[in-house]
């Protein structure tokens, strides 16, 4: 799944944060997961450290062998209609060109797309210098169409402006346009670029040390990922965070090979390898209850010196929490405020000042705005200004249930965020207030809603724009 876009990129170098949706990953654990707590070693490591860390809990694992992969396919990549999961030519929540029927059209030779299905090294097989373990091993092994994969051949994946070659599901082959390099690469489809980047984290991780034989790339040096491929796949990563599949296939894995991707379970150990300069932002708020703040941070807090109630401080009469616990469900970057009940329809605002990284790079004092009865935006309390109104596409999409929609004000306006189906029908006005100038960050629930398109419209004094959503169930 590929990386960050140019207006997420243009939020983080004026130093607006960014609200992103919360996914099931927390609560869609399955009993394939060991029962044990299996990263109790890695938490609050950071760089080499938690590299190394990592390594040493997933490394050993089970290798079913490069054929054995054929016999984990239909447990660990199936879809709900009991089709291949073929992330090269599936459409989410559309009708692909095809799809493929496990035992039959397996590959040998092809002359188009559809022909057959075979075995994708998303980490590709010449980089690997034909090391068994690594060339077998599941998690970065896809089953895919044999003609895109042969399309994709052995180029990395990057984003593509101008392709020389588009799959029927919109996969491009072409020129890299990501900062970096400018070689051909291979862009995967948005639902898919999280996928393919967190199976990288992987195998970075469980061959470090272990990569004697392999080679260096355009994107790579051995099993070490290059600055410009590891901000890419980092920025994938945010923009297409963990999906149910994702989460299901890595149970599914550890059935067989007895390990996990870490990346998984735990997105945020990517920040703490590959971002460990990078000053920690607020990267999603929600609300549990009346008195209950739930705050994600891109990077692990340091709660030795800097994490108290001291740090947030919300208007209206709240003050500062009853209560900050550091730690949510063993990820360090998360927060809960314990605060006096908030009131639903109210405006409220939270300062969170003086907090730093664990590696003591330092965040920005923040100002988020909240309102209980769902409306919820981000921004950096020193007011950059857009030379523009902007509205962005929502991230994820397709979603389910919630997403996240940027736009930035150049002035101050009244301000409508209206969504609407297919027929034109209201339902949803996430956004009806006049809001100031800058970048903002609001999150919807489409849990209400049935799966289809959807298309949601900015309008303000002076601009109106309207794009496309998909709501996937």
């Amino acid at each position: 799944m590929k990386f960050c876009s140019q207006f997420a990129t243009r939020i983080c170098s004026v130093a607006v944060l960014t609200v992103f949706l919360i996914l099931p990953q927390l609560e869609a654990q399955s009993s394939a997961k060991p029962d044990a707590d299996y990263y109790a070693t890695a938490y609050k490591l950071y760089g080499p450290a938690l590299r190394t860390e990592l390594h040493n809990i997933i490394k050993g694992h089970t290798s079913l062998g490069y054929d054995g992969l054929y016999t984990a396919y239909p447990t660990t990549d199936i879809k709900p209609n009991g089709k291949m999961w073929d992330i090269y030519s599936d459409v989410p929540n559309g009708t692909p060109a095809y799809e493929f029927t496990y035992g039959t059209k397996k590959c040998g030779s092809y002359n188009s797309e559809g022909d057959c299905y075979n075995r994708e090294h998303s980490w590709c097989d010449s980089w690997l210098g034909a090391q068994a373990t690594a060339r077998a091993d599941l998690f970065h092994m896809y089953p895919t169409d044999g003609y895109v994969n042969n399309r994709r051949s052995n180029y990395p994946y990057g984003t593509v402006a101008s392709p020389t070659w588009t799959s029927t599901n919109g996969s491009k082959l072409g020129p890299n346009t990501y900062p970096g390099y400018s070689g051909t690469v291979f862009e995967v489809i948005n639902a898919y670029k999280g996928d393919v980047a967190r199976s990288a984290m992987y195998m970075s991780c469980r061959y470090y040390t272990e990569d004697g034989s392999w080679i260096a790339t355009p994107a790579t040096n051995k099993s070490e990922i290059l600055p410009w491929y590891a901000n890419m796949l980092y920025d994938w990563s945010i923009q297409d965070t963990v999906s149910k599949k994702e989460i299901d296939r890595n149970n599914a894995i550890y059935t067989f090979q007895h390990n996990r991707n870490p990346f998984i379970d735990h997105p945020e150990f990517a920040a703490e390898i590959w971002k460990t300069t990078m000053a920690p932002s607020v990267v999603y708020v929600k609300n549990l209850n009346s008195t209950t703040t739930l705050i994600d941070f891109s990077r692990y807090l340091d709660s030795t010196v800097s994490v108290t109630k001291a740090n947030f401080v919300f208007d209206n009469g709240i003050g500062s929490p009853v209560q900050v616990i550091w730690g949510v469900n063993n990820d360090v970057s998360k927060l809960q405020l314990i605060t006096s009940a908030l009131v639903s329809g109210t405006h409220y605002t939270l300062q969170i000042k003086n907090l730093k990284s664990i590696n003591s790079i330092a965040m920005r004092d923040t100002s988020i705005t909240i309102n209980l009865g769902g409306t919820t935006y981000v921004q950096n309390v020193t007011g950059a200004i857009p030379g523009s109104f902007e509205l962005e596409q929502n991230y994820p999409n397709p979603f389910n249930p919630t997403t996240n929609i940027k736009f930035a004000l150049k002035e101050r306006s009244n301000t409508t965020l209206t969504i609407y189906n297919q027929l034109g029908q209201k339902v949803a006005v996430p956004v009806n207030e006049v809001m100031e100038a800058g970048y903002h960050s609001i999150t919807w629930n489409a849990s209400s809603q049935p799966s289809g398109v959807y298309f949601y419209e900015l309008r303000t004094e002076n601009y109106s724009s309207v794009k496309k959503l998909v709501v996937m169930k």
